[in-house]
């Protein structure tokens, strides 16, 4: 066999093994998909048809509209979680950042024009999720270590600032805002839409997504590629705090008097929403809709309950499960993936 013949041959084997491992990577993107749409879809579709066959009144308007609103607040704090896990971090602070802006919303509420109150509260939740990347990023403290400082630290101030009492709402305007509708539609459940919508473009459109998702993958190849990581890690943070100011502000609305205990555990329902959603603990492929329908998800098993008269403690226990289910899922997801990527 001539020098020239080898080499064709070579070319040609290598030729193969990148044809095999592209059609192994696609194949392997494909079950990834189809198992992320089905941890949440048929959880989704059980839950509605027990409660459609158990659960009185579900149906009801009354229902409907608690349900949409509570769980579009579920969501729209939900979406900060799910960009902070896409680029593998995790914020255990989100509840304490919502319970101290739900305070401040309800002081500056009480002193202020109602929309200057209503600004100044979403940047103070930036502000807040500004201090966790700088935690994470400056002062190089891991995400779970830094951000569960801080939700002490928060939660701390929230007690501090309101003495430990309940704060009324006075703004009859303001309280309306949370279970205002337009054509029956809640406000509350247009605005999470909304938010969804400008996630999604910025995590599938923007430079910035596609950042995200570098990070989240592999946070030295984004570096080497010339990404600021740190940078990143900061923005995604700031992004999570301004959607939990968002919802702070739409949670003071919807109870009208507060108190520094709201939202508390708050963190692991986000968590469990993202996971159950089809977003990877283990960072990058972001899934906007999935968080949404995960919002979904618990607030129906939570109106089901309640409706059903069981004691709160058992909801509890149903999130807890559900975030079981759903890291179980997310784990035997990737090693399915893994396997099938590597052609085993």
């Amino acid at each position: 066999m001539t020098m020239s013949t080898q080499q064709d041959a070579a070319l040609s084997l290598v030729d193969e093994n990148r044809q095999s491992s592209a059609e192994r990577a696609h194949k392997a993107d494909q079950v990834r998909r189809i198992l992320q749409n089905a941890g949440i879809v048929i959880p989704l579709a059980i839950v509605i048809i027990f409660e459609l066959l158990f659960v009185p009144k579900f149906l009801s308007a009354s229902n409907v509209t608690n349900m949409l609103i509570n769980a579009s607040i579920l969501a729209i704090l939900a979406l900060g979680q799910t960009v902070v896990i896409a680029i593998f971090g995790i914020d255990l602070s989100v509840g304490a950042m919502q319970a101290l802006v739900v305070c401040v919303t309800a002081m500056m509420v009480n002193k202020m024009n109602p929309v200057l109150a209503i600004i100044c509260a979403i940047v103070f939740g930036g502000i807040l999720g500004f201090f966790n990347g700088f935690v994470v990023v400056k002062l190089r403290v891991t995400d779970f270590i830094a951000t569960l400082s801080t939700m002490n630290i928060y939660r701390g101030l929230a007690l501090l600032i309101t003495a430990g009492l309940p704060i009324e709402i006075m703004s009859g305007s303001f309280k309306k805002i949370a279970t205002a509708s337009i054509v029956h539609i809640p406000v509350t459940f247009i605005l999470a839409l909304l938010v969804g919508f400008g996630t999604w473009f910025i995590l599938e459109k923007a430079p910035i997504g596609k950042h995200i998702v570098a990070v989240g993958d592999n946070a030295l190849a984004a570096r080497d590629s010339g990404i600021s990581v740190e940078g990143t890690i900061i923005k995604a943070y700031l992004f999570c705090g301004l959607t939990a100011g968002l919802a702070g502000v739409l949670l003071a609305s919807q109870l009208g008097t507060v108190n520094a205990t709201v939202s508390t555990g708050l963190e692991l329902q986000t968590i469990a929403v993202v996971v159950i959603g089809g977003t990877s603990m283990s960072g990058g492929h972001p899934r906007v809709i999935g968080t949404l329908l995960g919002a979904l998800l618990l607030t129906i098993i939570n109106s089901g309950l309640n409706i059903l008269n069981i004691p709160s403690f058992y909801q509890y226990v149903a999130i807890g499960a559900l975030l079981v289910f759903a890291l179980s899922l997310d784990s035997g997801q990737r090693v399915m993936v893994a396997r099938m990527f590597k052609g085993r």
